[in-house]
């Protein structure tokens, strides 16, 4: 039987931080299984699935999901370098550099999101290949958080694509800037 993906809480308090619920958002992430008064160390990502669907409904009412997982993405590594571990983290980026960055893509992910199998490839000077295997969580959603982090390691223009969806758990992204 494989092992469950978890998520940090480090991830839900980036979500919540971003979306800054009212009774009512409180109340539908309560329902989903995550409690901002009362936050766990960890969650099932079956629990992260359904706040993030919860997030799109509230905050991208009008939009294309595919468009609303990528720019919740964004938003989402805005505010975990909001965090504690975020603002070291963050730090950290500045100072490596989006090749550097780049090559520490499944570390980055794996420290708020585990087991997932996550590997790189440098293809060329600023492109990248990204497979993720095993990793629950929509690609877009995934794109728009590498976007953001790569902005935050210096990158001034990073475009991130899909490649391929490999099942429904595993895709490759293509990343450049």
């Amino acid at each position: 039987m494989p092992t469950e993906v978890t998520v940090q809480s480090t991830l839900f308090e980036s979500l919540v931080r971003f979306l800054k619920p009212d009774a009512k958002l409180r109340a539908e992430f309560l329902a989903a299984g995550y409690d901002i008064d009362k936050p766990r160390a960890t969650y099932p990502a079956s629990v992260y699935l359904a706040c993030q669907s919860v997030a799109v409904r509230h905050r991208y009412p009008d939009r294309e999901r595919r468009d609303a997982l990528r720019e919740m993405g964004r938003e989402t590594v805005r505010t975990y370098f909001d965090t504690l571990v975020g603002r070291v983290v963050g730090v950290g980026l500045k100072m490596a550099g989006p090749e550097r960055a780049m090559k520490r893509v499944g570390l980055s992910f794996s420290s708020v999101v585990s087991p997932v199998d996550i590997q790189t490839e440098q293809l060329a000077p600023a492109d990248w290949r990204v497979r993720f295997r095993g990793y629950p969580f929509p690609a877009e959603a995934a794109m728009g958080t590498c976007e953001g982090a790569l902005r935050q390691a210096g990158a001034t223009a990073p475009r991130v694509e899909v490649e391929r969806y490999e099942g429904i758990d595993g895709f490759d992204l293509r990343i450049r800037w």
